[in-house]
């Protein structure tokens, strides 16, 4: 089963990405369950910390789709590379994500007048036809959905900023590095981190983290054509700056804070930190591709791996098993582990009959 993601770039496979995608989602689920009181071990509580499953799975994105445009050079500006860039994009989002919207509709549509409601009820949201085309053509973003229509907002962006490193700046760091500088900034003057509401669909506010992420993978890409791959006291550096930024994430976990601190730190207080999250998880996956220990052989680990595989399917329907194991047996002995079980049981089937599939498709002559 553990054959590698359907790539666009199949050189481009990296064992250790595909756990800190399962990671990723792992932290927006034990995030959901502690909010509704629901705890996998006792007082294992992680409230607080969906954002930050979030904001990695944004850094993974704009690395990886960053990184095939450096590697391909003047080839990456080919039309036929860029009509296949965007295909995949859209067919590995898009046939899960218009089957989640649909059955909201229909169980919009029919729950209530099965069961006698006063109002219409949806699973895994209420949505009216109305907004289930807002939905599609993502001008609206209810429950987890919202962090779609960020990513692909920033999917337009990918090709301009990675031509513009690849083809335009050579791939030189400096020039690179300058343009993400002033971009960052000018992204916090228009749209401030501090500003944003909850779940906010703007690309605007989170630009620094997808910046980071495709900084990154020129900074990657660099790295493999050094010497530094070769010199183990390099690695360990890039592995010991990884583990510091690990333990800062932790330490970042609201009721970690609060006993770091000895105050109660609210479940939301770090939700707006965005530069500080992208800055973190960057590191980190860095350190996971380009270090050699524990951080590398951790997130290459087949269960996480695994979890990375059906990563996208778990962010959607964990919503739904959750819900409804709350909602019809509440009193199901070990219920965070039943909802962990029925969300995975679920996710496969659909990474099996949809996303697979779909993550296959390409136009002729594409690598």
């Amino acid at each position: 089963m553990l054959e590698g993601r359907e790539l666009s770039y199949k050189k481009l496979q990296m064992d250790s990405l595909d756990g800190l995608r399962g990671l990723a989602v792992l932290i927006v689920f034990f995030s959901h369950t502690s909010n509704s009181g629901v705890f996998l071990l006792p007082n294992l509580n992680f409230s607080g910390i969906g954002k930050s499953g979030v904001f990695l799975f944004f850094v993974l994105s704009a690395f990886l789709l960053t990184l095939p445009f450096l590697k391909r050079g003047k080839d990456a500006a080919n039309p036929g590379f860029l009509a296949n860039y965007a295909l995949r994009r859209f067919t590995r989002i898009y046939p899960l994500y218009v089957l989640y919207l649909f059955l909201s509709l229909v169980t919009t549509a029919v729950l209530w007048k099965i069961f006698d409601l006063k109002r219409p009820f949806g699973i895994p949201f209420p949505l009216s036809f109305n907004g289930f085309i807002d939905h599609i053509f993502l001008m609206q973003g209810r429950g987890v959905t919202w962090s779609i229509l960020v990513e692909f907002r920033f999917y337009f962006f990918i090709p301009l900023l990675a031509l513009t490193y690849s083809i335009i700046f050579r791939n030189r760091l400096l020039p690179s590095i300058a343009l993400t500088a002033a971009l960052t900034v000018a992204s916090q003057l228009v749209w401030p981190q501090a500003t944003a509401t909850v779940n906010d669909p703007r690309l605007g506010p989170y630009l620094p983290i997808f910046l980071m992420g495709s900084l990154l993978a020129l900074i990657f890409h660099r790295w493999q054509e050094s010497s530094f791959p070769g010199n183990k006291k390099a690695r360990i550096l890039v592995e010991l700056a990884g583990v510091a930024a690990a333990i800062t994430l932790v330490s970042m976990i609201p009721s970690v804070a609060s006993v770091l601190h000895g105050k109660i730190i609210p479940f939301n207080y770090y939700h707006k930190e965005f530069i500080t999250f992208g800055l973190l998880w960057s590191i980190v996956l860095f350190a996971s591709v380009a270090g050699d220990g524990i951080l590398k052989k951790f997130f290459s680990s087949p269960p996480l791996r695994y979890l990375g595989f059906i990563s996208f399917s778990v962010y959607l329907l964990h919503v739904i098993a959750v819900g409804l194991i709350r909602l019809y047996v509440p009193g199901i002995p070990l219920q965070g582990w039943a909802m962990l079980l029925a969300t995975i049981a679920i996710s496969h089937i659909t990474w099996t009959f949809v996303e697979k599939p779909s993550s296959k498709i390409r136009l002729p002559k594409q690598a």
